[in-house]
Protein backbone atom coordinates (compact mmCIF):
# COMPACT_ATOMS: atom_id res chain seq x y z
CA UNK A 1 0.00 0.00 0.00
CA UNK A 2 1.54 3.59 -0.56
CA UNK A 3 1.95 6.13 2.08
CA UNK A 4 -0.92 7.62 1.10
CA UNK A 5 -3.41 4.93 1.29
CA UNK A 6 -1.77 3.94 4.61
CA UNK A 7 -2.67 7.50 5.60
CA UNK A 8 -6.04 7.49 4.67
CA UNK A 9 -6.95 4.02 5.66
CA UNK A 10 -5.12 5.33 9.22
CA UNK A 11 -7.44 8.13 9.37
CA UNK A 12 -10.73 6.21 8.69
CA UNK A 13 -9.99 3.70 11.52
CA UNK A 14 -9.20 6.90 13.62
CA UNK A 15 -11.92 9.46 14.05
CA UNK A 16 -10.13 12.61 12.90
CA UNK A 17 -9.39 14.39 15.72
CA UNK A 18 -10.55 12.28 18.20
CA UNK A 19 -8.99 10.68 20.83
CA UNK A 20 -8.78 6.74 20.84
CA UNK A 21 -11.42 5.30 23.21
CA UNK A 22 -10.18 4.36 26.17
CA UNK A 23 -10.47 0.29 26.50
CA UNK A 24 -13.84 -0.94 27.42
CA UNK A 25 -15.04 1.89 26.26
CA UNK A 26 -17.10 3.08 23.44
CA UNK A 27 -16.25 5.92 20.86
CA UNK A 28 -17.93 9.12 20.79
CA UNK A 29 -20.44 9.61 18.76
CA UNK A 30 -19.71 12.10 15.43
CA UNK A 31 -20.80 15.09 15.51
CA UNK A 32 -24.00 16.36 14.64
CA UNK A 33 -24.29 18.20 10.82
CA UNK A 34 -26.01 20.67 12.22
CA UNK A 35 -23.22 21.79 15.17
CA UNK A 36 -20.31 20.77 13.38
CA UNK A 37 -18.23 23.72 12.25
CA UNK A 38 -17.15 23.42 8.83
CA UNK A 39 -15.04 26.19 8.02
CA UNK A 40 -12.70 25.57 11.11
CA UNK A 41 -10.45 22.90 11.57
CA UNK A 42 -11.77 21.12 15.01
CA UNK A 43 -10.66 17.93 17.48
CA UNK A 44 -14.00 16.56 16.73
CA UNK A 45 -14.32 17.20 12.39
CA UNK A 46 -14.61 13.85 10.67
CA UNK A 47 -12.69 14.01 7.45
CA UNK A 48 -15.69 13.32 5.16
CA UNK A 49 -17.57 16.71 6.57
CA UNK A 50 -14.79 18.91 5.09
CA UNK A 51 -12.57 19.71 2.52
CA UNK A 52 -9.14 18.94 4.13
CA UNK A 53 -6.18 20.27 3.07
CA UNK A 54 -3.60 18.69 5.54
CA UNK A 55 -3.73 17.04 8.49
CA UNK A 56 -1.04 17.91 11.56
CA UNK A 57 -0.71 14.61 13.55
CA UNK A 58 0.73 14.72 17.34
CA UNK A 59 3.48 12.41 17.90
CA UNK A 60 4.91 13.77 21.12
CA UNK A 61 3.35 15.86 23.94
CA UNK A 62 0.16 15.73 26.21
CA UNK A 63 -1.83 15.40 23.03
CA UNK A 64 0.01 12.26 21.63
CA UNK A 65 -2.05 10.52 19.00
CA UNK A 66 -4.42 13.12 18.26
CA UNK A 67 -5.05 14.45 14.48
CA UNK A 68 -6.00 17.60 13.63
CA UNK A 69 -7.27 18.56 9.98
CA UNK A 70 -6.64 21.58 8.49
CA UNK A 71 -9.41 22.86 5.72
CA UNK A 72 -9.48 26.84 6.22
CA UNK A 73 -6.84 29.18 4.79
CA UNK A 74 -5.26 30.52 8.17
CA UNK A 75 -5.17 28.13 11.48
CA UNK A 76 -3.29 28.80 14.42
CA UNK A 77 -2.22 26.69 17.18
CA UNK A 78 -1.89 27.31 21.11
CA UNK A 79 -3.12 27.15 24.60
CA UNK A 80 -6.18 29.65 24.22
CA UNK A 81 -9.29 27.77 23.72
CA UNK A 82 -9.51 30.63 20.65
CA UNK A 83 -7.03 28.84 18.84
CA UNK A 84 -8.33 26.64 15.69
CA UNK A 85 -5.87 24.04 17.33
CA UNK A 86 -6.01 24.02 20.88
CA UNK A 87 -3.22 21.80 22.73
CA UNK A 88 -2.90 20.72 26.23
CA UNK A 89 0.85 21.70 26.24
CA UNK A 90 1.52 24.39 29.92
CA UNK A 91 5.30 24.76 27.86
CA UNK A 92 3.01 26.42 24.87
CA UNK A 93 2.07 29.65 24.21
CA UNK A 94 -1.01 31.25 24.50
CA UNK A 95 -0.95 31.45 20.84
CA UNK A 96 2.29 29.93 19.50
CA UNK A 97 2.02 29.65 15.64
CA UNK A 98 -0.24 30.56 12.66
CA UNK A 99 -0.69 28.56 9.98
CA UNK A 100 -1.65 29.84 6.78
CA UNK A 101 -2.01 28.43 3.19
CA UNK A 102 -1.94 30.40 -0.20
CA UNK A 103 -3.50 30.29 -3.69
CA UNK A 104 -1.00 27.01 -4.88
CA UNK A 105 -1.82 25.22 -1.71
CA UNK A 106 1.30 25.83 0.23
CA UNK A 107 1.41 26.24 3.89
CA UNK A 108 3.77 28.38 5.74
CA UNK A 109 4.00 28.52 9.87
CA UNK A 110 5.06 31.55 11.21
CA UNK A 111 5.83 31.79 14.60
CA UNK A 112 3.87 34.19 16.89
CA UNK A 113 6.49 35.80 19.31
CA UNK A 114 6.12 32.40 21.29
CA UNK A 115 7.98 32.12 24.30
CA UNK A 116 10.04 28.62 23.76
CA UNK A 117 10.63 28.71 19.73
CA UNK A 118 9.00 27.49 17.16
CA UNK A 119 11.11 24.21 15.20
CA UNK A 120 10.65 22.65 11.80
CA UNK A 121 12.81 19.30 11.39
CA UNK A 122 15.05 20.16 14.19
CA UNK A 123 15.76 24.08 13.41
CA UNK A 124 14.37 26.81 14.88
CA UNK A 125 12.04 29.13 12.13
CA UNK A 126 9.95 32.44 12.57
CA UNK A 127 8.35 31.75 9.64
CA UNK A 128 9.28 28.82 6.68
CA UNK A 129 7.50 26.87 4.11
CA UNK A 130 6.12 23.41 5.45
CA UNK A 131 6.48 20.29 3.56
CA UNK A 132 5.00 16.66 3.30
CA UNK A 133 6.77 14.97 6.23
CA UNK A 134 8.28 17.80 7.97
CA UNK A 135 8.08 17.40 11.99
CA UNK A 136 7.07 20.58 14.06
CA UNK A 137 7.89 21.13 17.40
CA UNK A 138 6.67 23.35 19.78
CA UNK A 139 6.95 23.23 23.59
CA UNK A 140 6.84 19.62 24.48
CA UNK A 141 5.05 18.86 21.27
CA UNK A 142 5.93 17.38 18.17
CA UNK A 143 3.62 17.37 15.14
CA UNK A 144 3.86 15.65 11.72
CA UNK A 145 2.58 18.13 9.01
CA UNK A 146 0.90 15.45 6.23
CA UNK A 147 -0.79 17.15 2.63
CA UNK A 148 -3.34 15.57 1.28
CA UNK A 149 -4.15 14.96 -2.84
CA UNK A 150 -6.83 17.96 -3.54
CA UNK A 151 -8.00 18.60 -6.95
CA UNK A 152 -7.80 22.04 -7.97
CA UNK A 153 -9.14 24.40 -11.59
CA UNK A 154 -7.37 24.60 -13.96
CA UNK A 155 -7.06 27.87 -16.01
CA UNK A 156 -6.43 27.71 -19.57
CA UNK A 157 -8.34 28.65 -22.94
CA UNK A 158 -6.86 25.54 -25.20
CA UNK A 159 -9.75 24.13 -26.54
CA UNK A 160 -10.75 20.06 -27.55
CA UNK A 161 -9.85 17.30 -26.06
CA UNK A 162 -6.94 14.83 -26.64
CA UNK A 163 -6.89 11.16 -26.80
CA UNK A 164 -4.04 8.50 -26.37
CA UNK A 165 -4.59 4.55 -27.44
CA UNK A 166 -5.00 2.48 -24.63
CA UNK A 167 -2.09 -0.17 -24.09
CA UNK A 168 -3.00 -1.74 -21.22
CA UNK A 169 -5.27 -2.65 -18.25
CA UNK A 170 -4.21 -2.32 -14.73
CA UNK A 171 -4.51 -5.18 -12.29
CA UNK A 172 -7.79 -4.97 -10.29
CA UNK A 173 -5.60 -5.29 -6.82
CA UNK A 174 -2.26 -4.58 -6.74
CA UNK A 175 -1.36 -4.66 -2.87
CA UNK A 176 -4.07 -5.36 -0.24
CA UNK A 177 -3.54 -5.12 3.24
CA UNK A 178 -6.16 -6.45 5.85
CA UNK A 179 -5.92 -3.43 7.75
CA UNK A 180 -9.05 -4.22 10.04
CA UNK A 181 -6.30 -7.47 11.35
CA UNK A 182 -3.93 -4.15 12.35
CA UNK A 183 -3.79 -3.46 16.12
CA UNK A 184 -3.27 0.26 17.17
CA UNK A 185 0.22 -0.15 17.52
CA UNK A 186 0.48 -1.98 14.55
CA UNK A 187 -0.94 0.76 12.61
CA UNK A 188 0.20 3.53 14.40
CA UNK A 189 3.78 1.99 13.55
CA UNK A 190 2.87 1.53 10.08
CA UNK A 191 2.17 5.17 9.79
CA UNK A 192 5.55 5.75 11.54
CA UNK A 193 6.96 3.90 9.01
CA UNK A 194 5.56 5.74 6.49
CA UNK A 195 6.68 8.85 7.15
CA UNK A 196 10.36 7.63 7.47
CA UNK A 197 10.13 6.72 3.73
CA UNK A 198 8.84 9.79 2.81
CA UNK A 199 11.57 12.07 5.08
CA UNK A 200 14.08 9.36 3.44
CA UNK A 201 13.22 10.01 -0.30
CA UNK A 202 13.75 14.12 0.67
CA UNK A 203 17.15 13.23 1.77
CA UNK A 204 18.22 11.22 -0.89
CA UNK A 205 17.20 13.30 -2.98
CA UNK A 206 19.33 16.49 -2.18
CA UNK A 207 22.32 14.30 -0.90
CA UNK A 208 25.80 14.68 -2.30
CA UNK A 209 27.57 11.93 -3.01
CA UNK A 210 27.19 8.27 -2.11
CA UNK A 211 28.52 8.41 1.70
CA UNK A 212 25.55 10.51 2.55
CA UNK A 213 22.90 8.78 0.56
CA UNK A 214 24.14 5.73 2.87
CA UNK A 215 24.49 7.47 5.77
CA UNK A 216 20.33 8.65 5.41
CA UNK A 217 19.81 5.11 4.58
CA UNK A 218 20.88 3.80 7.85
CA UNK A 219 19.66 6.37 9.85
CA UNK A 220 16.16 5.44 8.31
CA UNK A 221 16.24 1.29 8.70
CA UNK A 222 17.42 2.27 12.51
CA UNK A 223 14.25 4.86 13.65
CA UNK A 224 12.04 2.11 11.30
CA UNK A 225 12.99 -1.02 13.08
CA UNK A 226 14.13 0.10 16.35
CA UNK A 227 17.33 -1.90 15.77
CA UNK A 228 20.13 -0.28 18.38
CA UNK A 229 22.88 -1.15 16.50
CA UNK A 230 23.38 -0.91 12.56
CA UNK A 231 25.68 -0.59 9.53
CA UNK A 232 25.89 -1.00 5.82
CA UNK A 233 28.16 -3.20 3.95
CA UNK A 234 29.43 -3.05 0.59
CA UNK A 235 30.53 -6.65 -1.32
CA UNK A 236 33.86 -6.45 -3.58
CA UNK A 237 33.00 -8.69 -5.71
CA UNK A 238 36.61 -9.55 -7.09
CA UNK A 239 37.46 -10.44 -3.47
CA UNK A 240 34.55 -11.50 -2.04
CA UNK A 241 34.56 -9.75 1.50
CA UNK A 242 31.87 -7.74 2.60
CA UNK A 243 33.29 -4.05 3.11
CA UNK A 244 31.74 -1.95 6.01
CA UNK A 245 30.88 1.37 4.88
CA UNK A 246 28.76 3.17 7.28
CA UNK A 247 28.26 1.99 10.96
CA UNK A 248 25.99 3.30 13.59
CA UNK A 249 25.17 2.71 17.57
CA UNK A 250 22.56 4.22 20.02
CA UNK A 251 24.55 2.92 22.52
CA UNK A 252 27.13 6.17 23.53
CA UNK A 253 30.86 5.24 23.78
CA UNK A 254 30.38 2.38 21.18
CA UNK A 255 33.48 1.79 19.08
CA UNK A 256 32.70 -1.28 17.32
CA UNK A 257 29.39 -2.90 15.75
CA UNK A 258 29.62 -7.04 14.94
CA UNK A 259 28.14 -8.84 12.16
CA UNK A 260 28.58 -12.28 10.94
CA UNK A 261 30.56 -11.84 7.32
CA UNK A 262 28.70 -15.45 6.16
CA UNK A 263 25.04 -13.80 6.63
CA UNK A 264 25.86 -10.75 5.04
CA UNK A 265 27.87 -12.38 2.11
CA UNK A 266 24.70 -14.91 1.86
CA UNK A 267 21.80 -12.48 1.68
CA UNK A 268 23.82 -10.38 -0.79
CA UNK A 269 24.67 -12.87 -2.57
CA UNK A 270 21.05 -14.47 -2.81
CA UNK A 271 19.42 -10.94 -2.49
CA UNK A 272 16.67 -12.67 0.05
CA UNK A 273 16.60 -10.83 3.34
CA UNK A 274 17.04 -12.42 6.84
CA UNK A 275 15.76 -12.35 10.07
CA UNK A 276 15.76 -13.58 13.06
CA UNK A 277 19.16 -14.91 15.43
CA UNK A 278 22.36 -14.94 13.84
CA UNK A 279 23.88 -18.12 12.83
CA UNK A 280 26.58 -18.55 15.55
CA UNK A 281 23.79 -18.31 17.90
CA UNK A 282 25.18 -15.55 20.15
CA UNK A 283 24.44 -11.83 19.90
CA UNK A 284 21.38 -10.40 19.65
CA UNK A 285 18.54 -10.72 17.03
CA UNK A 286 19.21 -9.67 13.52
CA UNK A 287 17.52 -7.75 10.52
CA UNK A 288 19.51 -7.81 7.37
CA UNK A 289 18.44 -6.52 3.51
CA UNK A 290 20.11 -6.72 0.24
CA UNK A 291 20.35 -4.00 -2.16
CA UNK A 292 21.47 -3.61 -5.67
CA UNK A 293 22.16 -1.32 -8.14
CA UNK A 294 22.02 -1.08 -11.97
CA UNK A 295 26.03 -1.72 -11.78
CA UNK A 296 27.95 -4.31 -10.00
CA UNK A 297 27.42 -2.57 -6.70
CA UNK A 298 25.50 -4.58 -3.89
CA UNK A 299 25.72 -4.91 -0.23
CA UNK A 300 23.04 -5.22 2.88
CA UNK A 301 21.69 -3.17 5.39
CA UNK A 302 22.91 -4.98 8.90
CA UNK A 303 20.90 -4.48 11.37
CA UNK A 304 21.08 -5.75 15.40
CA UNK A 305 19.16 -5.61 18.48
CA UNK A 306 16.44 -4.73 20.67
CA UNK A 307 16.47 -7.82 23.05
CA UNK A 308 12.80 -8.58 22.32
CA UNK A 309 14.04 -9.24 18.11
CA UNK A 310 12.78 -8.98 15.07
CA UNK A 311 10.00 -9.88 13.29
CA UNK A 312 8.50 -10.06 9.86
CA UNK A 313 7.40 -6.30 9.65
CA UNK A 314 10.73 -5.31 10.47
CA UNK A 315 12.43 -7.13 7.71
CA UNK A 316 9.36 -5.78 5.49
CA UNK A 317 10.11 -2.27 6.44
CA UNK A 318 13.90 -2.03 5.81
CA UNK A 319 13.35 -3.87 2.53
CA UNK A 320 11.58 -0.96 1.28
CA UNK A 321 14.36 1.59 2.50
CA UNK A 322 16.57 -1.06 0.99
CA UNK A 323 15.29 -0.71 -2.64
CA UNK A 324 15.38 2.90 -2.17
CA UNK A 325 18.79 2.78 -1.70
CA UNK A 326 19.42 0.65 -4.21
CA UNK A 327 17.52 3.75 -7.04
CA UNK A 328 19.70 6.24 -5.54
CA UNK A 329 22.97 4.62 -5.97
CA UNK A 330 22.16 3.83 -9.04
CA UNK A 331 20.96 7.29 -9.93
CA UNK A 332 24.37 8.50 -8.14
CA UNK A 333 26.44 6.19 -10.05
CA UNK A 334 25.09 7.71 -13.26
CA UNK A 335 25.81 11.10 -12.09
CA UNK A 336 29.36 10.09 -11.94
CA UNK A 337 29.14 8.68 -15.03
CA UNK A 338 27.92 11.40 -17.31
CA UNK A 339 30.28 13.86 -15.18
CA UNK A 340 33.30 11.57 -16.30
CA UNK A 341 31.90 11.11 -19.74
CA UNK A 342 31.16 15.91 -19.71
CA UNK A 343 35.14 15.89 -18.15
CA UNK A 344 36.30 13.90 -21.47
CA UNK A 345 34.57 15.78 -24.01
CA UNK A 346 34.84 18.87 -22.33
CA UNK A 347 38.92 18.30 -22.52
CA UNK A 348 38.27 17.54 -25.65
CA UNK A 349 36.74 20.77 -26.60
CA UNK A 350 39.30 22.68 -24.45
CA UNK A 351 42.32 20.87 -26.74
CA UNK A 352 40.69 21.67 -30.07
CA UNK A 353 40.46 25.59 -29.28
CA UNK A 354 44.34 25.26 -27.46
CA UNK A 355 45.40 23.88 -30.66
CA UNK A 356 43.77 26.40 -33.20
CA UNK A 357 45.06 29.57 -30.33
CA UNK A 358 48.38 28.67 -28.53
CA UNK A 359 47.37 31.77 -26.35
CA UNK A 360 44.36 30.42 -25.48
CA UNK A 361 45.92 27.56 -24.29
CA UNK A 362 46.99 29.23 -20.61
CA UNK A 363 44.47 31.44 -21.17
CA UNK A 364 41.25 29.38 -20.50
CA UNK A 365 42.58 27.90 -17.77
CA UNK A 366 43.54 31.21 -15.86
CA UNK A 367 40.32 32.69 -16.37
CA UNK A 368 38.84 29.87 -15.06
CA UNK A 369 40.83 30.15 -11.97
CA UNK A 370 40.46 33.97 -11.36
CA UNK A 371 36.66 33.72 -12.34
CA UNK A 372 36.61 31.03 -9.19
CA UNK A 373 38.46 32.88 -6.97
CA UNK A 374 35.67 35.95 -7.45
CA UNK A 375 33.25 33.94 -7.34
CA UNK A 376 34.22 32.47 -4.00
CA UNK A 377 35.13 36.50 -2.57
CA UNK A 378 31.13 37.12 -3.31
CA UNK A 379 30.49 34.15 -1.43
CA UNK A 380 28.70 32.25 -5.02
CA UNK A 381 26.63 28.75 -3.84
CA UNK A 382 28.37 25.43 -4.93
CA UNK A 383 25.95 25.05 -7.98
CA UNK A 384 26.64 29.00 -9.17
CA UNK A 385 30.64 28.56 -9.02
CA UNK A 386 30.19 25.10 -10.96
CA UNK A 387 28.42 26.79 -13.36
CA UNK A 388 30.35 29.89 -13.99
CA UNK A 389 33.63 28.22 -13.59
CA UNK A 390 32.48 26.08 -16.81
CA UNK A 391 31.44 29.38 -18.34
CA UNK A 392 35.17 30.89 -17.73
CA UNK A 393 36.58 27.67 -19.51
CA UNK A 394 34.43 28.25 -22.44
CA UNK A 395 34.33 32.11 -22.46
CA UNK A 396 36.39 31.66 -25.88
CA UNK A 397 35.53 28.83 -27.92
CA UNK A 398 33.41 31.19 -30.11
CA UNK A 399 37.29 31.69 -31.80
CA UNK A 400 36.88 28.12 -33.48
CA UNK A 401 35.44 29.93 -35.89
CA UNK A 402 37.74 32.56 -36.55
CA UNK A 403 39.96 32.58 -39.78
CA UNK A 404 43.80 31.59 -38.54
CA UNK A 405 44.87 35.28 -40.19
CA UNK A 406 43.46 36.93 -37.21
CA UNK A 407 44.30 33.90 -34.27
CA UNK A 408 48.38 34.24 -35.14
CA UNK A 409 48.24 38.01 -36.05
CA UNK A 410 51.31 38.28 -33.75
CA UNK A 411 53.40 41.03 -35.50
CA UNK A 412 51.68 44.13 -33.76
CA UNK A 413 48.79 44.74 -31.28
CA UNK A 414 46.90 46.16 -34.10
CA UNK A 415 44.62 44.72 -35.61
CA UNK A 416 43.16 46.29 -38.78
CA UNK A 417 39.33 47.12 -39.03
CA UNK A 418 38.50 44.06 -41.03
CA UNK A 419 40.28 41.58 -38.64
CA UNK A 420 38.16 43.26 -35.23
CA UNK A 421 34.99 42.70 -37.35
CA UNK A 422 35.98 39.01 -37.60
CA UNK A 423 37.67 39.62 -34.05
CA UNK A 424 34.11 40.94 -32.25
CA UNK A 425 31.74 37.91 -33.73
CA UNK A 426 33.31 35.08 -31.43
CA UNK A 427 31.22 35.72 -28.45
CA UNK A 428 28.07 35.00 -30.78
CA UNK A 429 29.71 32.09 -32.08
CA UNK A 430 30.23 30.76 -28.61
CA UNK A 431 26.89 31.36 -27.52
CA UNK A 432 25.64 29.41 -31.12
CA UNK A 433 27.98 26.58 -29.71
CA UNK A 434 26.70 26.46 -26.23
CA UNK A 435 23.25 27.20 -26.78
CA UNK A 436 22.93 23.82 -28.70
CA UNK A 437 24.12 21.68 -25.81
CA UNK A 438 21.63 21.55 -23.30
CA UNK A 439 23.96 21.10 -20.29
CA UNK A 440 25.93 23.87 -21.25
CA UNK A 441 22.51 26.57 -21.42
CA UNK A 442 23.23 28.34 -18.16
CA UNK A 443 26.75 29.18 -19.22
CA UNK A 444 25.94 30.98 -22.54
CA UNK A 445 26.21 34.52 -21.38
CA UNK A 446 29.93 33.89 -20.04
CA UNK A 447 30.68 33.33 -23.94
CA UNK A 448 28.19 36.12 -25.50
CA UNK A 449 28.72 38.72 -23.19
CA UNK A 450 32.12 39.06 -21.42
CA UNK A 451 33.32 41.57 -23.79
CA UNK A 452 30.02 43.82 -22.92
CA UNK A 453 31.01 46.98 -20.59
CA UNK A 454 29.83 48.32 -17.69
CA UNK A 455 29.20 51.33 -19.14
CA UNK A 456 27.40 50.57 -22.35
CA UNK A 457 30.57 50.11 -24.66
CA UNK A 458 31.11 46.71 -25.18
CA UNK A 459 29.81 44.44 -27.59
CA UNK A 460 28.00 42.82 -29.23
CA UNK A 461 24.61 43.97 -27.70
CA UNK A 462 25.90 46.96 -25.52
CA UNK A 463 24.54 46.10 -22.53
CA UNK A 464 25.12 48.13 -19.70
CA UNK A 465 25.38 47.66 -15.72
CA UNK A 466 23.40 45.04 -14.39
CA UNK A 467 21.51 44.15 -17.40
CA UNK A 468 24.89 42.20 -17.99
CA UNK A 469 24.51 38.72 -16.49
CA UNK A 470 26.50 38.39 -13.36
CA UNK A 471 28.48 35.35 -15.00
CA UNK A 472 29.83 37.38 -17.74
CA UNK A 473 30.34 40.81 -15.76
CA UNK A 474 32.79 38.01 -13.47
CA UNK A 475 34.74 36.84 -16.58
CA UNK A 476 35.05 39.79 -17.93
CA UNK A 477 37.62 40.91 -14.40
CA UNK A 478 39.32 37.70 -15.26
CA UNK A 479 39.93 37.75 -18.52
CA UNK A 480 40.66 41.72 -18.80
CA UNK A 481 43.36 40.54 -16.39
CA UNK A 482 44.94 37.55 -17.84
CA UNK A 483 44.76 39.98 -20.84
CA UNK A 484 46.73 42.88 -18.74
CA UNK A 485 49.24 40.86 -17.31
CA UNK A 486 49.73 38.02 -20.01
CA UNK A 487 53.09 38.10 -22.10
CA UNK A 488 51.87 38.72 -26.25
CA UNK A 489 54.37 38.19 -29.09
CA UNK A 490 54.22 41.87 -29.58
CA UNK A 491 54.40 42.64 -25.58
CA UNK A 492 55.71 42.16 -22.66
CA UNK A 493 52.59 41.67 -19.66
CA UNK A 494 52.34 43.80 -17.18
CA UNK A 495 52.70 43.03 -13.29
CA UNK A 496 50.24 41.69 -10.77
CA UNK A 497 50.37 45.33 -9.09
CA UNK A 498 49.82 47.36 -12.43
CA UNK A 499 47.77 44.82 -13.69
CA UNK A 500 45.40 45.56 -10.27
CA UNK A 501 45.98 49.02 -10.94
CA UNK A 502 44.63 48.99 -14.28
CA UNK A 503 41.54 47.23 -13.51
CA UNK A 504 40.92 50.27 -10.97
CA UNK A 505 41.64 52.60 -13.83
CA UNK A 506 39.25 51.09 -16.07
CA UNK A 507 36.46 50.43 -13.21
CA UNK A 508 32.93 52.22 -14.22
CA UNK A 509 34.19 52.02 -17.86
CA UNK A 510 34.72 48.90 -19.11
CA UNK A 511 34.22 46.63 -15.45
CA UNK A 512 31.74 46.64 -12.59
CA UNK A 513 34.16 48.77 -10.05
CA UNK A 514 32.80 46.34 -6.76
CA UNK A 515 33.97 43.39 -8.92
CA UNK A 516 37.31 44.64 -9.46
CA UNK A 517 37.34 45.80 -5.34
CA UNK A 518 36.22 42.32 -4.57
CA UNK A 519 38.62 40.17 -7.44
CA UNK A 520 41.94 42.17 -5.98
CA UNK A 521 40.95 41.52 -2.38
CA UNK A 522 40.42 37.74 -3.05
CA UNK A 523 43.96 37.58 -5.26
CA UNK A 524 45.74 39.01 -2.18
CA UNK A 525 43.51 36.29 0.25
CA UNK A 526 44.71 33.38 -2.03
CA UNK A 527 47.26 34.38 -4.04
CA UNK A 528 47.74 30.90 -5.90
CA UNK A 529 46.50 30.45 -9.02
CA UNK A 530 47.91 28.12 -12.45
CA UNK A 531 51.33 28.24 -13.51
CA UNK A 532 51.94 30.61 -16.05
CA UNK A 533 55.16 29.39 -17.71
CA UNK A 534 55.82 29.90 -21.26
CA UNK A 535 53.03 32.23 -21.30
CA UNK A 536 53.48 34.52 -18.14
CA UNK A 537 55.85 37.33 -16.97
CA UNK A 538 56.46 36.27 -13.40
CA UNK A 539 56.58 39.59 -11.52
CA UNK A 540 56.05 39.16 -7.82
CA UNK A 541 54.68 41.30 -5.65
CA UNK A 542 56.55 42.34 -2.46
CA UNK A 543 55.69 40.47 0.81
CA UNK A 544 55.22 43.94 2.48
CA UNK A 545 52.64 45.00 0.39
CA UNK A 546 50.21 42.44 1.14
CA UNK A 547 48.93 43.14 4.49
CA UNK A 548 47.95 46.19 3.27
CA UNK A 549 46.01 44.33 0.13
CA UNK A 550 44.91 42.07 1.90
CA UNK A 551 41.63 44.10 3.62
CA UNK A 552 38.32 43.31 2.89
CA UNK A 553 37.74 45.66 -0.11
CA UNK A 554 41.53 47.77 -0.57
CA UNK A 555 41.65 50.90 -1.58
CA UNK A 556 44.18 52.89 -3.29
CA UNK A 557 48.00 51.94 -2.57
CA UNK A 558 49.39 53.61 0.11
CA UNK A 559 51.43 56.82 -0.05
CA UNK A 560 54.96 55.19 -0.62
CA UNK A 561 58.31 55.70 -3.40
CA UNK A 562 57.02 58.08 -6.65
CA UNK A 563 56.95 55.30 -9.69
CA UNK A 564 55.34 55.74 -13.16
CA UNK A 565 51.60 54.65 -13.79
CA UNK A 566 50.77 52.46 -15.86
CA UNK A 567 49.60 53.72 -19.39
CA UNK A 568 47.21 52.31 -21.35
CA UNK A 569 48.08 52.99 -24.89
CA UNK A 570 46.43 52.16 -27.91
CA UNK A 571 47.99 48.87 -27.68
CA UNK A 572 47.11 47.63 -24.15
CA UNK A 573 43.92 48.87 -24.86
CA UNK A 574 43.12 46.67 -28.00
CA UNK A 575 44.60 43.93 -26.43
CA UNK A 576 42.18 44.17 -23.22
CA UNK A 577 39.12 44.63 -25.57
CA UNK A 578 39.85 41.40 -27.89
CA UNK A 579 40.88 39.29 -24.61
Amino acid sequence: MDHLGLATAYLSLRSLGERWPEEGTSPAPPASPAVAAPTRSRAYTRIDEVNVAAILHVLEGPDTGRLFALSSDQATIGRNAENTIVLNDASVSGVHVRLTRNEQGRFTIQDVSSTNGTFVNGRETRASDLRHGDVIRIGATALSFELRQRSRRIKGSAPGLGSVEVQGTVAPTLITVDIASLSRDELEREYRRSLILNQLDEQLTSAEGSSEMLGAVLDAAMQSSGAQHGLILLLDRKSGEMIPSVARSRREGLRDVGFSKILAFDVASSGEGYVGDPPQERGAPVVVAPFSTTSDTSGVIYLSGPVDGFGTGELRAVEAISRRAGVSLSAARWRVDFEILFGSMFDAIMKTVQAKDVYTRGHSERVRHYSKLLGKELGLGKEELYRLTLGAALHDIGKLGMPDSVLKHNKSPRLTEEQMLEVRKHPQRGAEILRDIPFLADVVPAAELHHEDWDGSGYPHGLAGEDIPLIARIVAVADTYDAITTDRPYQKGKSYEEGHEILRKIAGKRLEPALVEAFISAWYKYRKGPSRKRYVKTTRVDAAATPRAAAAHPGPPEPGPTRSEPVIDDGLSQIIEIG
